[in-house]
C-alpha cells in the first residue's frame, strides 16, 4: 500500500521534493497541484509527481502527507482553505523557511485533531545553486522540523520517515530557536548582499564596475536574485531576530571600517585570521541528525513544551 502525497507548489522545491519521493526505496504516490497550470505540466512531464490535480481541494482530498512548497504569503489562505477537506490522521507539513509565523497560522486555520509538522529544507553547496529539479537536491540535506507541542508521535515519524526516505537528515528544533538562527544564515547575508549591489549599482563608476565583478562580487550577491516579495515577507515576519543579527553586523563592519582608516596592520590580521580559522571549522562539519523515541516525544513535550529539542549525543 503506498503513501499518497500531495505537494502543493510545484516550482524548484516542491518538484525536487516530489522526484525525491517517487525515486525513494518507499512507495509513495505523489499528486502535485499548483496555481499556474504551466508549472504544473513541467513538473508532471518531467516525472516529478504522478498526476497532477488543477483543484486544490481535489489534490489534497484522501492525501496521508500534504507538503506546502508556497510562498509564506500564501501559506495561511491554503490552510483555511484544505482544513475542511483533510484526510483523518492526516499530516500537514510546509518548506518555509520560517516556522513560528506557519506554526501560528496552523493553530488558527486547522481543526483540533489536525497534525501539523513545520519544515525547511536547508540546501547548501552546488544544490543551492541549481535551478532545475532533481531528485538529489535533498540529499544529505539538513531538514528542520519543527512540531507543535501537541504534534502526536505518529505524525511526527510519518514526516522524519519520509524526510529520510529522501535522502535528507531530519533536524529536530524549537520554532523560535529555528528563526532566530536563520535570521543569521539567510536573512542577514541577503541584506548585506542587497546592500552591496545597490552601493555598486548606484556608483559613478557603475559600467567599469560591472567590467570587473567577477565570481567574489557574484557570489556575494547572488541572495538578491529572486521574488523580491517573498523576501519581505521574511524579513518582516521575523524583525525582531534580524535586527539584533543586523545590529552585531554593523558593530563589527564599524570596527573593520577603523581598522582600514588606521591602516591597523596587526588588527586587520587577527580579524582576517580568526574569520578564516572559524569558516575553515565550519566546512568540516558534519550533518548532526537526531535519533527520536517517538514513543517518548509526547511525554517529552508536555515536560518541557516548546523547549523541546532532540539533538546528536554530545550536540548543543
Amino acid at each position: 500500500m503506498s503513501i499518497r502525497v500531495t505537494v502543493v507548489g510545484l516550482g524548484l522545491i516542491g518538484s525536487s521534493i516530489g522526484l525525491s519521493s517517487k525515486q525513494s526505496k518507499t512507495k509513495f504516490e505523489v499528486i502535485g497541484h499548483d496555481k499556474d497550470s504551466e508549472a504544473a505540466k513541467r513538473a508532471f512531464k518531467a516525472g516529478c509527481v504522478d498526476r497532477t490535480e488543477w483543484n486544490l481541494i481535489s489534490a489534497c482530498s484522501g492525501a496521508d502527507l500534504i507538503v506546502l512548497c508556497i510562498p509564506m504569503a500564501g501559506i495561511a489562505e491554503t490552510l483555511r482553505a484544505v482544513a475542511p477537506t483533510l484526510k483523518p490522521g492526516g499530516v500537514i507539513t510546509d518548506t518555509a523557511a520560517l516556522k513560528l509565523p506557519v506554526l501560528a497560522w496552523a493553530r488558527e486555520a486547522l481543526p483540533d485533531n489536525t497534525r501539523f509538522v513545520g519544515g525547511h529544507p536547508v540546501l547548501s553547496g552546488q544544490h543551492a545553486m541549481t535551478a532545475e529539479p532533481s531528485a538529489d537536491l535533498l540529499s544529505g540535506a539538513v531538514y528542520c522540523l519543527t512540531p507543535a507541542t501537541n504534534t502526536p508521535p505518529d505524525a511526527l515519524q510519518l514526516v522524519s520517515a519520509w524526510v529520510e526516505a529522501m535522502g535528507a537528515v531530519p533536524y529536530f528544533l524549537d520554532a523560535a530557536e529555528h528563526d532566530g538562527l536563520i535570521a543569521g544564515l539567510e536573512q542577514a547575508p541577503l541584506l548585506l548582499a542587497t546592500a552591496l549591489q545597490m552601493v555598486t549599482g548606484a556608483s559613478p563608476a557603475r559600467r567599469e564596475l560591472m567590467q570587473l565583478s567577477g565570481a567574489d562580487f557574484a557570489s556575494m550577491t547572488q541572495p538578491v536574485a529572486g521574488n523580491a516579495e517573498n523576501r519581505v515577507d521574511l524579513c518582516i515576519h521575523n524583525a525582531t531576530n534580524l535586527q539584533r543579527w543586523l545590529e552585531a553586523l554593523q558593530s563589527r563592519l564599524a570596527a573593520l571600517c577603523d581598522y582600514v582608516g588606521s591602516q591597523d596592520r596587526e588588527s586587520l590580521l587577527r580579524a582576517f585570521a580568526t574569520a578564516a580559522a572559524m569558516r575553515e571549522e565550519w566546512s568540516k562539519k558534519g550533518v548532526e541528525g537526531s535519533t527520536t523515541d517517538y514513543s517518548d516525544f509526547g511525554m517529552r513535550q508536555m515536560l518541557f513544551g516548546d523547549n523541546f529539542r532532540q539533538r546528536k549525543p554530545g550536540g548543543e
